[in-house]
């Protein structure tokens, strides 16, 4: 069955005026990468990440990187042609890209209208509005690929995301082959691969000339001529209800994460967004952090989430006892976590991990 895999990345073109405002582009970009055999692909992929990795001298090397894993292990000179040489060494197994973005100008769309559904409607600047898909747009772009391809049996495979509820979201729903994959761009191949076509996307109509910098199909196909099939389709005024959020309710997509999960929970408070409840802290949004990224032990996670499968996730007691299952294992650091470790494994059948162990469950398990 055919295989399509989504992750996003911001799109902008933007320069502050006199008065300090920024003006000019933002777009989410969405990109779809096609699969139609993917234990080749996957093979390849990993193959060609291995050998670039000693090309590039990476000491420690995971067994595939998102981009930001990629700028963070080498600086962004070198990564660009990491990711370049890895596009080149694997694009024959991919059979389309696809992309989506936004044109939504501001002087005819002001302002979006939202809520309505259990709730008033208000209205959110078109500027914020936009800034808001970012987090949504992996499966916005999920959507917008299948809404032109219906019939097409396919089994989408779609980075996780952060999302009040939409049409949109409630369209993809009837599919029923989907697979949500948290921190997908670092643990599964397909959306890893997605990351690097975003981020590599970015780069070039960047650096393409004038007239080819801009979000447009034409531009899409040119910065990638010779290498994929590439087809785009943008989201304008006439989707806005589709994308527009309905209401207030944070999309639960636990039914569709893939499962196992292997979550890491550490006692470092220090850290924005992440366990920032094991304090009794308010509630905050988990993030990404540069820092607990950088740590060995999260790599070493990361590496075997990767490596088994799984999806990963950083553990956050408000937001993530529903995506916990039989069968997760949780790898915690201080004694806070390993609280909150033994209390999940009383209630599921969990394998728990001091995390200077994780390197121990690593070892045969990297050559197979």
């Amino acid at each position: 069955m055919r295989w399509v895999a989504f992750d996003s990345k911001e799109f902008k073109r933007l320069k502050k005026s006199d008065d300090g405002i920024e003006r000019g582009f933002y777009s989410p970009l969405g990109v779809g990468v096609v699969i139609d055999d993917p234990d080749a692909f996957t093979e390849a992929y990993l193959e060609a990440t291995a050998d670039l990795c000693k090309e590039f001298g990476i000491g420690s090397p995971m067994c595939l990187y998102s981009s930001s894993m990629l700028r963070d292990e080498l600086d962004r000179r070198e990564a660009i042609p990491f990711a370049q040489k890895l596009i080149d060494r694997t694009h024959e197994h991919v059979s389309m890209i696809h992309f989506s973005y936004v044109v939504l100008p501001y002087k005819d769309t002001p302002a979006v209208t939202v809520g309505g559904e259990r709730t008033g409607t208000y209205e959110v600047k078109t500027e914020t509005f936009l800034r808001n898909l970012g987090p949504m747009f992996s499966y916005i772009s999920a959507w917008n690929y299948k809404r032109f391809r219906r019939d097409e049996e396919c089994r989408l495979v779609i980075d996780a995301f952060s999302s009040k509820e939409t049409t949109a979201w409630r369209d993809v729903e009837k599919s029923s082959n989907i697979v949500v994959v948290s921190h997908g761009d670092e643990v599964h191949p397909m959306i890893s691969y997605a990351d690097i076509v975003a981020f590599l996307t970015d780069v070039k109509l960047y650096t393409a000339e004038k007239n080819n910098r801009w979000l447009t199909k034409q531009n899409l196909e040119k910065a990638w001529e010779n290498v994929f099939r590439v087809d785009a389709t943008y989201i304008d005024v006439s989707s806005i209800s589709k994308i527009r959020w309905i209401n207030d309710d944070q999309i639960d997509y636990s039914s569709y994460l893939q499962k196992p999960t292997v979550f890491f929970i550490s006692d470092d408070q220090s850290v924005k967004g992440i366990n920032s409840g094991l304090a009794n802290e308010p509630i905050k949004s988990v993030k990404k952090s540069k820092r607990m990224m950088a740590m060995q032990p999260v790599k070493d996670t990361i590496r075997l989430a990767a490596l088994r499968g799984y999806s990963f996730r950083f553990y956050d007691p408000h937001q993530d006892e529903k995506y916990v299952a039989d069968g997760d294992i949780v790898v915690y650091m201080g004694d806070m976590s390993k609280k909150v470790a033994e209390y999940l494994e009383d209630g599921f059948d969990i394998e728990i991990v001091r995390a200077k162990n994780v390197k121990n469950k690593l070892r045969g398990l990297q050559d197979h």
